[in-house]
């Protein structure tokens, strides 16, 4: 007769993300730190997931006009990239869109209010390329009049309608938009899209060019015979993406994408899960809360919208700042860049660069709120507490998401058959039946899904028993940790 099981909690088969920090909201600027409280709440969701969203998505408002300067040779612009981690039902959508809204808003206003001056400069251009094309088909036409209105044509301000936010796009048409626009959104509850620049549509060619240029506004240059060059200066484009796990695991595994330093640039987010606990009757997003965010957003813009130079503005520290941010990278950084982000050392040496542009991003939008030019004044020691705070938590997620590269097929299998047992809620059950319920590609035959069983029993998920069954022959039956449900 078997005894009484007494059930303790089960290893993890992956570490364990609600051990690490939690996000640091109260690190957040105003506003910013109201909103993502208060997405978190209507949604009920880790604010983690509405805080890093809502970071990447105003830094494109900094895009093309400011860098963080720590010394004379080393500046970073201040464009966040980053990408949520999280199961299906975790209301990222929900969250996405709440973040990106003002943004769409103020891209249709903008146009709307501008459409009589954009069509006029855009039937100037006209007239002036007929007055050059009829020009060009007069016999006593000289060189020297045909290079003046060219000349005239090419230094002609262009105003066209405006876009901010972009979504599911290939290569080719975010490199002319890009072009047409400078500075980009790249937002998104679907990171799958990215399959669109590992090679979906050609040939399995990558081309993420475009993707790592805009990180750091590198140029550009794109030479084909089927079309005229294109030549962007500089480009900008933060990229604030959500996705299941399966992608990410087809992201951290291609070797493009790794090989390439596009992991290394993205802050990680796998928010905690609240599924199974979370309130409908949620408290709303306040009105307050929700205007004063759209009216931080469309200040923001306004301002990134008349700023006609192309010449980027520094933003440096004070010296108190300054001299904590040496000797934090001296004593922290650089130690920890052999042990604890020894296997994600691609991301650890960028560590510093994003703490620079989490600083120069907190200290425009302090200085928004403020009304002061963000350039009058110097980033301070509180800034920085701040950046690092968030910092800190972005670290944990890089060290976290990097130790997923390393999960082998024997954990997908024992996750497989851990989520069959959940969403039949099975406590007990003959092994066979649980074999039927688990047939797919995934195993091969018995022996392999019994190598699964002994995984999971290893690890504490259930308990094996045999016993006699009919014909006298002996069945393997198998008892399920309570502690799977909790």
């Amino acid at each position: 007769m078997n005894e009484p099981t007494q059930w303790t909690p089960p290893t993890p088969l992956r570490p364990n993300v609600t051990n690490l920090l939690p996000f640091p909201v109260n690190a957040l600027p105003p506003i910013l730190r109201e909103m993502a409280s208060a997405i978190a709440t209507t949604t009920s969701t880790d604010v983690a997931m509405a805080g890093t969203s809502i970071l990447s998505a105003v830094s494109y408002c900094f895009s093309g006009l400011y860098r963080m300067s720590a010394k004379r040779d080393h500046t970073e612009p201040l464009v966040l990239d980053t990408l949520t981690i999280a199961e299906p039902s975790f209301k990222k959508s929900p969250v996405i869109s709440m973040v990106k809204r003002p943004f769409i808003q103020f891209a249709h206003d903008w146009n709307e209010n501008n459409k009589q001056v954009i069509f006029q400069s855009q039937a100037e251009q006209k007239l002036l390329l007929d007055k050059l094309d009829a020009l060009e088909k007069k016999k006593d036409i000289t060189a020297d009049e045909i290079a003046k209105l060219q000349t005239e044509i090419s230094n002609m301000p262009i105003v066209n309608f405006r876009r901010i936010v972009v979504d599911d796009i290939t290569p080719e048409s975010l490199v002319n938009q890009l072009d047409q626009n400078g500075m980009l959104l790249m937002i998104s509850d679907e990171a799958g899209m990215l399959g669109n620049f590992s090679g979906r549509y050609s040939n399995n060619i990558p081309n993420l060019d475009m993707l790592l240029k805009s990180w750091n506004g590198e140029t550009y240059i794109s030479d084909r015979a089927t079309r005229d060059s294109i030549v962007l200066k500089k480009p900008y484009m933060s990229i604030c993406l959500a996705c299941q796990p399966y992608v990410f695991d087809g992201m951290i595994n291609n070797p493009v994408f790794r090989g390439s330093g596009l992991i290394a640039r993205f802050m990680y987010c796998f928010p905690v899960s609240n599924i199974g606990t979370r309130k409908y009757d949620t408290q709303a997003v306040p009105e307050q809360v929700a205007d004063s965010y759209k009216n931080l957003v469309y200040k923001l813009l306004g301002a990134k919208f008349t700023y006609h130079d192309e010449k980027e503005l520094y933003l440096h520290f004070d010296s108190k700042a300054y001299g904590e941010f040496v000797d934090y990278y001296n004593n922290f950084i650089e130690p920890h860049l052999v042990t604890d982000m020894a296997f994600c050392k691609d991301w650890g040496g960028k560590y510093h660069g994003e703490l620079l542009r989490l600083c120069g991003i907190i200290h425009c939008i302090k200085c928004a709120l403020n009304g002061i030019e963000p350039v009058e004044n110097r980033v301070t020691l509180d800034t920085l507490c701040n950046a690092i705070e968030i910092g800190e938590y972005f670290r944990e997620q890089a060290i976290y998401a990097y130790s997923l590269c390393d999960t082998d097929f024997a954990t997908v299998k024992a996750e497989r058959v851990l989520n069959k047992i959940r969403s039949k809620h099975i406590t007990k059950i003959r092994q066979n039946d649980l074999h039927h319920l688990c047939r797919c590609t995934l195993f091969k035959n018995a022996q392999d899904f019994n190598e699964t069983i002994d995984m999971l029993e290893e690890y504490g998920y259930l308990r094996r028993f045999t016993s006699k069954g009919t014909n006298n022959k002996t069945v393997t039956d198998i008892e399920v940790n309570p502690h799977v449900f909790s």
